[in-house]
Order: structure tokens, then sequence, then C-alpha cells
């Protein structure tokens, strides 16, 4: 369990510079845009500061891969849980979305629709990873 925390908080604090990097990024683009943010100080303070958070965590829980005793099921549902429970907590508080039950429902559902098509996309990519070394390893052994 402590090398679990020290790996967490290794990965997080590698990881959380760049939540101001991409929130800086998008302020631009708004600006960019001409998209009327009513930025005040307050507000870039607490979208600097949740952004570290979340990027902390999110790094932090990929640690859950290294845990050798969970199923790769329970892995996937712990972080995809994880995740979405942070990016929710943070876009809610930072007023990114509104507090309303059905904006919530299509934030889930956007969420995990894409957990599930990043998870499809990396599992045909390691099949054929594999597959491409099982051909080799035959070629070899022949």
């Amino acid at each position: 369990m402590k090398k679990f925390i020290s790996n967490f908080c290794l990965r997080g604090l590698i990881a959380m510079g760049f939540g101001p990097i991409v929130y800086g990024c998008i302020m631009l683009i708004l600006h960019l845009c001409n998209v009327d943010t009513t930025s005040d100080g307050l507000m870039i303070f607490k979208g600097i500061i949740s952004t570290c958070i979340m990027t902390f965590i999110i790094a932090g829980a990929s640690n859950i891969y290294q845990v050798e005793s969970l199923s790769l099921v329970s892995k996937i549902m712990i972080h995809a849980l994880c995740l979405y429970l942070v990016y929710l907590v943070v876009y809610l508080l930072n007023d990114w979305i509104i507090k309303d039950l059905k904006v919530i429902g299509i934030f889930s559902l956007i969420f995990f629709s894409g957990y599930i098509v990043i998870w499809i996309i990396i599992y045909i990519i390691e099949r054929k990873k594999i597959k491409e070394l099982n051909n080799k390893l035959k070629e070899k052994s022949i």
C-alpha cells in the first residue's frame, strides 16, 4: 500500500503542471474565438488550482493498473469511476457545466462513451501487437 501511495503521488506530481497549461490553452482558444468568459481573478485561480488537483488525481489514478490483486475489469471500472468523479466535481465547482440532472446525464453519457471508445482502440492496438509478436515467435521456432 505504501508503494501504491508513493507511486500515486509521484505520477500526480509529474503530471500536475500540465493542468494549468491545458487550462491556459483552453482560455486562449475561447478568447481567439471571441467567447466571452467574463474571467475574473477568482475564476482563474479556481481554474488553475482545480486543474492542478484534477491532473494530480487523474495521473495518480492510472497507478491502479499496477495492483496485481485486481482483475483487469475491476481496474478499468475503478479507473473510470475515479476519472468520472474527478471530472464531474471539478466541472461543477468551476461552473463549466450547469448543475442540472439533464446536463449531468449528457456529460456522463459523453464521458463513458469516450472512455469505452478509447478502451476499444487500446484493445485493438494491443491485440494487433500480440498477434505480431506471436507470429515472430512462430517464425523463430520454425
